[in-house]
């Protein structure tokens, strides 16, 4: 594994609790990631690309991507109504972030 330098990259969170049984986006805009956890609290998820959310991440669990975009990824829940909360932790380019955060 190559190790990025700190210096160029800065860490982001997103938190999202499932309301509907609906698939979500947990961002509406690129995020370019280094890596990103998706932790998975209550209940479990399923989570993938629009119209093939059929991984399954189990409550408690924690998955880890590298090198994506998190626009790209849905979430909903595993079974209907348990509103399952995620969250999900990446590290991004700082030059990625300083061009968003002017």
């Amino acid at each position: 594994m190559t190790q990025i330098p700190t210096s160029l990259n800065s860490l982001v969170a997103f938190s999202m609790t499932m309301a509907d049984d609906n698939e979500h986006r947990i961002v509406d805009f690129d995020i370019p990631f280094y890596e990103a956890n998706v932790h998975v609290y209550t209940n479990a998820a399923k989570y993938g690309a629009m119209g093939v959310c059929d991984a399954t991440i189990n409550a408690g669990d924690v998955v880890w991507f590298n090198n994506g975009n998190l626009k790209d990824f849905l979430f909903k829940n595993s079974t209907a109504g348990s509103n399952t909360k995620i969250v999900v932790v990446a590290t991004v380019p700082t030059v990625y972030m300083k061009q968003v955060l002017g």
